[in-house]
């Protein structure tokens, strides 16, 4: 038993085995990438079309609403856009070599893959430096990969794919910032490219506004903490200034200006004029362009419904506390899911069973362990405490979104698992760090936990999860990969646990 927790610990260590986590996630994701129809059902349509249309638009910069746009909602004043502009000069290129819009869209998703995987890496070198073992970091990683919904979102056209990788590096820049305050020294370079990290990701998504804001306030907190080495810190911030390389300097001064005012044309003009960052298309367009909207036509119409129930004595909506109950469950149930696209009307299915009952039982004892451990965990500990900042910031925002999206339309929707893809990795440092404390004088349980729990996850979890629950409809119309999916299929079928395919249940288990 020595021998075999002496190699337990060395495996989990190993470089080998972060290598090997990002080919095997390469691949999972390759294979959905390559064998899903197009579109797939996270806005892939939308997020593609949007590409299209800004091959024809060298500037991202839009002064009213271009003819054809209504079924993309206000295109000139959506704030969330940098990601589909910047993947127009990729898809110009393609364009040159074929027309086939299947290949037009499995190169992309290639692409988003290979950001995806960069994400990883940055979060890797996260985990170290917010002090997690090498051991440890590697199960977190592996783990994340096997959650069904982060293979199906990677090898998609989705703007989340640039976001990830854009979160790991403005927490890896403000751990550097972190740093750099104990050390009464603050670089130029880490302070423009931490600047230069944000400011792309906002205009990504603006949902990552809750991350910065929670970013900030923590690092303003924490700079007053060191207010008596003030101007040590700006001092070492001009020098580093004046010794910093022309070109590189002038570069990040550059891009800095611009993203500010990109950032500026669209996120702080609509707050000024509209009174909201990402204004509802019907205060920005008549509701004649804005019926061509999808999202937002459905949600009109949903609200209507609503009004009358109401008018009639009717009063559907219910209190905060179903809301809560409800919007816990889905999250949870929809990072284990599988769903195709329209191709079969966006056919859902329930997770396999043990990788999520593994990870709600790991969410359920993590948090136990976390606040049995807090003092211990959070003692001295600034980046775990900006990591449970920023994620606090962010699910309570995802939380009020998706309430106030209720009350408007009595539909339960924004309860998606994959908005919290961005701070799982953050959470699961947070409580595995409860794990470790509590087990530290019990070795043999930690490792023998550890590969109990990989191997659960691993019973569908992944890909496995795609492969277990699509048909011929999920995947391209070609032989070879429908035989492919079949034949991966005929394989696992007899060793993993499948449950039943039904998708809604009111039970707080299994189906």
């Amino acid at each position: 038993m020595k021998k075999f927790i002496v190699f337990l610990k060395s495996l989990f260590s190993s470089r080998k085995l972060f290598i090997f986590i990002l080919i095997f996630f390469f691949f999972e994701s390759s294979w959905i990438a390559i064998s899903a129809a197009y579109p797939q059902a996270f806005d892939e349509d939308f997020h593609f079309g949007l590409i299209k249309f800004y091959t024809h638009h060298l500037s991202p910069i839009l002064s009213s609403q271009p003819i054809g746009a209504d079924n993309f909602g206000a295109v000139f004043r959506d704030p969330s856009y940098i990601y589909q502009y910047l993947f127009s000069f990729p898809l110009r290129i393609i364009q040159l070599f074929t027309n086939n819009i299947l290949v037009q869209v499995i190169i992309l998703r290639l692409i988003n893959i290979f950001l995806f995987l960069g994400g990883i890496v940055i979060f890797k070198r996260l985990l170290i430096k917010a002090g997690i073992s090498r051991g440890l970091s590697n199960v977190i990683l592996l783990l994340f990969t096997l959650i069904p919904i982060v293979p199906q979102l990677s090898a998609q056209i989705n703007y989340d794919n640039l976001l990830f990788p854009l979160v790991g590096l403005s927490l890896l820049y403000s751990f550097k910032i972190i740093d750099g305050i104990k050390k009464s020294r603050i670089e130029f370079r880490t302070l423009g490219l931490f600047s230069i990290f944000n400011l792309l990701a906002i205009l990504t998504k603006y949902v990552y506004l809750p991350i910065l804001l929670g970013i900030f306030i923590f690092l303003i907190i924490y700079l007053f903490g060191y207010k008596n080495k003030m101007k040590e810190i700006n001092e070492s911030f001009f020098v580093s200034f004046k010794q910093e390389r022309y070109f590189f300097k002038f570069s990040l001064i550059i891009t800095t200006i611009v993203l500010s005012l990109l950032f500026i044309q669209r996120d702080v003009y609509n707050l000024i004029k509209y009174h909201n960052v990402a204004p509802q298309c019907s205060s920005v367009l008549s509701i004649d362009h804005c019926s061509k909207y999808g999202p937002w036509e459905y949600n009109r119409i949903s609200h209507s419904e609503l009004i009358k129930l109401e008018h009639s004595g009717h009063h559907p909506i219910q209190g905060i506390w179903y809301f809560l109950k409800q919007w816990l469950y889905w999250m949870w149930f929809r990072l284990f899911f599988a769903i195709n696209g329209p191709t079969s009307s966006y056919t859902n299915y329930p997770p396999l069973p043990l990788p999520c009952a593994a990870a709600l039982g790991l969410f359920f004892v993590g948090v136990v362990l976390f606040f049995i451990n807090i003092k211990k965990i959070l003692t001295n500990n600034p980046k775990i405490i900006l990591l449970l900042v920023i994620s606090s910031f962010y699910i309570v925002a995802l939380f009020l979104q998706g309430l106030t999206t209720y009350k408007y339309t009595n539909v339960l929707e924004n309860m998606n698992g994959r908005y919290l893809i961005p701070v799982l990795i953050p959470l699961a440092a947070i409580f595995s760090l409860g794990f470790s404390i509590s087990l530290k004088k019990y070795t043999n349980i930690k490792y023998l936990l550890g590969i109990i729990i990989i191997a659960l996850f691993l019973n569908g979890g992944g890909f496995l999860t795609f492969i277990e629950r699509s048909d011929d409809s999920w995947v391209v119309p070609n032989r070879t990969v429908r035989k492919l999916n079949n034949t991966a299929r005929h394989i696992t079928e007899p060793i993993i646990e499948h449950g039943d395919k039904i998708y809604y249940s009111e039970r707080w288990f299994f189906n």
